[in-house]
């Protein structure tokens, strides 16, 4: 149903279950940094719960990757090596 979901808002990612958790993995996910739920049973959360964690997980993954690339364009240029 989740996945059923995700993929009819274009999504290539899809829910998984793990030992006592769950988590979203393919698509981007596969890059995020914390793409689980801590939840023990699927029906813990209801659907619309489901798609809302899923939205709160990716907003998050973009504001770290927003940060990553602001700190990386911060980053002062060096030219060589001093030794």
């Amino acid at each position: 149903m989740v996945n059923d979901a995700l993929r009819e808002r274009g999504r290539d990612e899809s829910l998984r279950e793990g030992e006592g958790y769950f988590y979203f993995g393919g698509g981007e996910a596969v890059n995020w940094l914390s793409p689980t739920v801590m939840v023990k049973k699927l029906s813990d959360l209801s659907l619309q719960e489901w798609l809302k964690e899923f939205d709160r997980i990716l907003e998050n993954e973009k504001n770290i990757t927003r940060s990553m690339s602001v700190a990386e364009k911060k980053k002062p240029v060096t030219k060589g090596k001093r030794r």
